[in-house]
This record gives C-alpha cells, sequence and structure tokens, in this order.
C-alpha cells in the first residue's frame, strides 16, 4: 500500500554531516594530496638524477627546456607511484588529526615553528647547487610570481620533496597521543599561570631598561678612561 504523508514525515531522516567531521574529511583528503604531492616531487627528482648518471640511456625527451632520458623518466615515475602507495598503506590510517580543538595555540606554535625551520633548510637545499651544476637548469620560464619574475629550476622537485617528507614525518610524531596531549598539557599549564598586569609589567620593564644602561654607561666610562690611563702611563699595547 502507499505510505501516506504522515507516515513519511515519521519516518527517521538521516542527520546531516557534523561541522567536525566534515573538517575530518577534508583534513585527510588534504593529508593524502601532501603525500600524493610529495611523490610526484620526488619521481622527478629520482628521474633528473638517474638522466644524470646516465645508466637508463641518454637524454632525449624534452620537458620544457630540459631533456629526460626515458628510462630515468620511467624509473622516476615508479618510484613516486611506489612512495605514494607505500605511504598511504602504511599511514592511510593515520591521518586525522588528533584530538582537534584542544592545545591550538600551542600546537600552531610548534608546527609554524617547525615548518619555518624546515623552509628554511630547504630554501638552502634549493640554493646549494652551483650556476654550472645540472641542477641549477630551468626548466620553464620566467614565470610571473607575485609580480615578478622566476624561473621553475630542477632543484626545486628535491627541495620540495624534503620539505613535504620533514614535514610528513613531524606530522606523524607530534600526532602521535603521547605528544599530542603533552602539548595540551602544555597549554593548559600557561593558562594556570599568573600575568602581572599591563602597569607592573611597564613598571617591571622600565626599571630593568634603566640599570642596564646605567651598568653600560658605567662600564663605558670605566673602560674609556683606564685605556686614557694606561696609553698615558705607557702600559699595555
Amino acid at each position: 500500500m502507499p505510505e501516506t504523508m504522515d507516515e513519511k514525515q515519521t519516518q527517521p531522516q538521516p542527520a546531516p554531516a557534523s561541522p567536525s567531521a566534515s573538517k575530518a574529511a577534508n583534513f585527510r583528503l588534504m593529508a593524502r594530496a601532501w603525500i600524493v604531492l610529495a611523490g610526484a616531487a620526488w619521481a622527478a627528482t629520482i628521474a633528473h638524477a638517474l638522466t644524470q648518471l646516465g645508466w637508463l640511456g641518454s637524454a632525449g625527451v624534452p620537458v620544457g627546456h630540459i631533456s629526460l632520458s626515458a628510462g630515468g623518466l620511467a624509473v622516476g615515475a615508479a618510484a613516486g607511484v611506489g612512495i605514494v602507495v607505500a605511504v598511504l598503506k602504511k599511514f592511510g590510517g593515520k591521518l586525522d588529526y588528533a584530538k582537534p580543538g584542544l592545545g591550538r595555540a600551542v600546537r600552531t606554535t610548534a608546527y609554524v615553528s617547525i615548518t619555518a625551520l624546515t623552509a628554511y633548510g630547504a630554501y638552502a637545499l634549493y640554493m646549494a647547487p652551483g650556476l654550472s651544476s645540472p641542477w641549477w637548469r630551468v626548466i620553464s620560464g620566467p614565470l610571473a610570481l607575485m609580480g615578478k619574475e622566476a624561473n621553475l629550476r630542477v632543484q626545486f622537485f628535491p627541495a620540495l620533496a624534503v620539505f613535504l617528507t620533514v614535514m610528513f614525518a613531524v606530522f606523524q610524531i607530534m600526532n602521535q597521543d603521547k605528544a599530542a596531549e603533552f602539548l595540551i598539557e602544555t597549554e593548559g599549564e600557561i593558562k594556570k599561570v599568573s600575568w602581572p598586569a599591563r602597569k607592573e609589567y611597564l613598571g617591571s620593564a622600565s626599571v630593568v631598561v634603566l640599570v642596564v644602561a646605567i651598568i653600560s654607561i658605567f662600564l663605558y666610562v670605566v673602560d674609556h678612561g683606564m685605556s686614557k690611563l694606561f696609553s698615558y702611563m705607557r702600559i699595555g699595547f
């Protein structure tokens, strides 16, 4: 028999996805994209390295302004796919952000600090090859980047691969329950600190600055006076 309107209204409706579940799904998608991008960067790095070694034939496949060997491209692509598959198989179930919403300030500060250090290391690696190195060759460009012209160079890929790999390892370490709990408890302890009032803070800071200034002036006068005295007495150099 056909259902009546009242019966349709009384049937349970599927609950809409919660915002937290949607954010978790988006985070997992971004993590997978991060892994795929790292695999692609390592694939490009391996392909170029094998081409320079000449083990898999001469460079005959044009890629932008450079040429790679067909064997190097094949091995690089296979290595990149293998990296992505292996990492997803190993860490595919560990891509969720542990205990979201807790310890946000301390955890964000830790991630930003480590990201800055890793980015600096990747930039140092990017600038390491000399102008005569095959890693300094231009793949394409000049490209418009924030109003300036820039070239896409080969060493960009190993630098990017190192950055993405290190940050993924950092995420896996800091996302463990013990590490996350430590950072969350650290923020909790910071919130318990009794910070001085603005007036007390400014007063204490002013006293410290004044004392440091007086001591600095005293040391300068004594050093200058003793230097003049020793010079007059012809003592020392």
